[in-house]
């Protein structure tokens, strides 16, 4: 299929495909989207200004302190095209076939924006996996259309990875984790990420500490909060992939600690050669260009219609300083 123009203006189409999340992929608050104007992501570290400079008398030369900066690596951004074909219902309708017969132009509004809205999740979706890889591992694994798999891993320190024994105590291993994290960010961790599994091994944790207590999600906080140990967030989202097979965003036995301030980079979104064309064609402003962009394609022999979104990017920890995982949680006791 070929660029064909189904929509009077695409421009509206692509700014509110932009918009267009899935309320349950709530790792973006760790990730945020950003449209970068580049075609490759970087790696960068920001430096944290814990210095401290000398009294100085008054008249004397102020002292320099290093600038924090950031330590950059770069690399290809990888592309993301999920297409929703239009059915042979969608390509019949009675009235389609009227204004076909009739000579008049088919304004096809309805069902672009609806697949684009489609297209638009799946593409959220697929950036909500990669950010689950990130944040549970440290390395985004791509597994490529050739079955190339690529990793980019964002050199979170082996320190900072975890793994619990079989059998260890789940608070002691909580605790550990979290001194961990105070040692290498420089304050106490905001959040702690598992699922709802790790969150029931707490709980029955916590009960087997005070047997004589009811134990729940209340008595879970304060004890928690007494200890200065951060809140548990639970995550259980599942993806289908295009084969039917399904794969949980956040893995179970991991629980990943993370900054008060939530986010430790951002998903950076940049341009695609689809956005390119769009503002050569005036569809798009040059302003405009970053980000995903929806295209509407179709031949007439045999008639085919769909609908492409077209988006690079990639989860990127910037602050690998600012988070500790562990692994093995379901082994605790």
């Amino acid at each position: 299929m070929q660029i064909m123009d189904l929509v009077p203006d695409l421009r509206p189409v692509i700014l509110a495909a932009r918009q267009v999340r899935d309320e349950r992929n709530s790792l973006e608050r760790f990730l945020p989207n950003v449209a970068v104007q580049a075609l490759s992501y970087r790696l960068g570290r920001r430096r944290k200004v814990d210095q401290t400079v000398p009294v100085r008398a008054f008249g004397s030369p102020a002292t320099p302190i290093r600038r924090p900066g950031i330590v950059e690596v770069r690399g290809e951004l990888p592309a993301v095209t999920p297409i929703v074909n239009l059915t042979e219902t969608d390509l019949n309708l009675e009235f389609i076939l009227a204004q076909q017969l009739n000579g008049q132009q088919v304004d096809w509004s309805p069902w672009v924006e609806q697949a684009a809205g489609l297209a638009a999740l799946a593409t959220d979706n697929t950036y909500e996996l990669m950010r689950g890889q990130a944040l549970s591992t440290g390395i985004v694994s791509l597994a490529t259309e050739d079955g190339e798999v690529h990793e980019v891993d964002f050199g979170i320190a082996a320190e900072q990875k975890i793994a619990v024994d079989a059998g260890d105590n789940f608070w002691d291993a909580f605790e550990a984790g979290h001194e961990v994290f105070h040692d290498t960010s420089g304050a106490a961790a905001g959040v702690f990420v598992t699922t709802a599994k790790t969150y029931r091994k707490a709980l029955s944790s916590l009960q087997a500490l005070f047997p004589q207590q009811p134990v729940g999600q209340t008595s879970l906080n304060a004890y928690a909060a007494d200890r200065g140990l951060p809140s548990i967030t639970t995550y259980d989202r599942v993806l289908r992939a295009e084969d039917g097979s399904k794969t949980r965003i956040y893995p179970e036995g991991y629980g990943t600690f993370l900054p008060a301030g939530d986010s430790i980079g951002r998903t950076e979104l940049g341009v695609t050669q689809e956005a390119v064309q769009q503002v050569q064609g005036q569809i798009l402003s040059p302003l405009e260009v970053a980000g995903m962009t929806i295209q509407t394609l179709g031949q007439d022999n045999p008639v085919e219609r769909a609908v492409k979104a077209a988006s690079v990017g990639l989860p990127v920890i910037q602050d690998n300083e600012d988070i500790v995982i562990l692994s093995g949680l379901e082994g605790t006791v």
